[in-house]
C-alpha cells in the first residue's frame, strides 16, 4: 500500500473511534439476531451504504469480513475497516462480481461473518442488489439486516447520502428480522428474497428515522 493512503486509512480510523467513543449508542431488537443465530452458524449483515459508519465502530474487533469495492476509494475503505478489526474481501457488484461472491462464501465456510452494503457501491440508493441472496444461497448464511440512524448528523452530497453522526449524539442501531435463502433456490425465489430483504430494510431504517425525529 503506498504510503499516503497507508496514512489517510490511520488517520481515518483514528478518527471513527474517537468520534465513536463519543456518540450514546442504543441498538434495538437484536433478538433478531439471536434468532438469526439459531437458523444459521454464520450471518450475513446487510446495510444501507449511506448508513453504515456506525456499524463500523459499534461492531469494530469481531473479526467480521466486509465486502469493498476494487476501486481506490474501495481500497482506502478496506484498508480502514482492517484497522478498526474487520477482514476485507476485494470485489464489487459492478467489477469481478462472480469472483466477489465466491471470496465471500469461502469466508462464511472459514467460520467468518459478513457484511455487505446491498445498495453499493454506487447505488441506486435504497435498491438492495442481487448478490447478498445469492451469497445466503450459497454459504447457508443467514441474512441478518441491520440499519442505523443519528439524531444528529452531517449529510454528505454522494449518491447515497452518507450520513456521519455528530459528536456527542445519539445514534441507534436497529436489527430486522432474518431472512433464509434455500440451497435450491430457483430465480424466482432469489429475485423474492432481494425484495424482501429491500423490504425490511426500508421498514426498519424509516422507523429509526422516525424515533430520532429525522424527517424524511
Amino acid at each position: 500500500m503506498k504510503p499516503p493512503l497507508r496514512m489517510t486509512a490511520l488517520l481515518g480510523a483514528g478518527f471513527i473511534r474517537v468520534l465513536g467513543n463519543s456518540w450514546r449508542i442504543s441498538v434495538v431488537d437484536e433478538h433478531h439476531v439471536t434468532r438469526a443465530r439459531s437458523l444459521s452458524r454464520n450471518l450475513l449483515f446487510v446495510f444501507w451504504h449511506g448508513r453504515m459508519l456506525p456499524l463500523s465502530y459499534a461492531y469494530r474487533e469481531l473479526a467480521i469480513h466486509v465486502l469493498a469495492s476494487e476501486h481506490q476509494d474501495g481500497e482506502l475503505m478496506g484498508q480502514v475497516i482492517r484497522r478498526l478489526g474487520f477482514g476485507h474481501v476485494r470485489g464489487s457488484s459492478t467489477r469481478g462480481g462472480f469472483r466477489a461472491v465466491r471470496a465471500m462464501v469461502a469466508k462464511v465456510r472459514e467460520g467468518y461473518d459478513l457484511g455487505i452494503t446491498v445498495d453499493g457501491p454506487r447505488g441506486p440508493r435504497y435498491e438492495v442488489k442481487p448478490g447478498p441472496a445469492e451469497i445466503a444461497k450459497l454459504s447457508g448464511a443467514a441474512i441478518a439486516p441491520v440499519t442505523t440512524g443519528s439524531r444528529d448528523h452531517w449529510v454528505f452530497s454522494s449518491w447515497d447520502a452518507f450520513e456521519m453522526p455528530k459528536f456527542f449524539t445519539d445514534v441507534q442501531v436497529r436489527f430486522g428480522k432474518p431472512v433464509i435463502v434455500s440451497s435450491g433456490a430457483g430465480a424466482d425465489e432469489l429475485e423474492a428474497k432481494r425484495i424482501e430483504v429491500q423490504d425490511i430494510l426500508r421498514a426498519i431504517t424509516e422507523e429509526t428515522d422516525e424515533e430520532l425525529g429525522k424527517k424524511r
